[in-house]
């Protein structure tokens, strides 16, 4: 099951969604674009410890999407 996982200052938050799912991946496609609208960067992370690539499309396949906030300086 997909999973997103968001990074925030208390942690990270995980959304699971059902790929099969209309209704959960259209929340789930919402949530991708809300996120990066924002400044965060998404990378599907890379299995058996393999790095992940950043990307900025939504994929409803992708098994664990990271999303990271734009760090600030100062």
């Amino acid at each position: 099951m997909p999973v997103q996982i968001v990074m925030d200052r208390s942690g990270d938050t995980r959304h699971a969604f059902d790929a099969s799912d209309v209704d959960a991946v259209e929340s789930a496609e919402r949530r991708f674009n809300e996120l990066t609208r924002r400044g965060y960067r998404a990378v599907a992370l890379g299995k058996n410890g393999k790095s992940g690539d950043l990307i900025s499309t939504f994929t409803p396949t992708v098994e664990e999407t990271l999303f990271i906030p734009q760090l600030v300086g100062g």
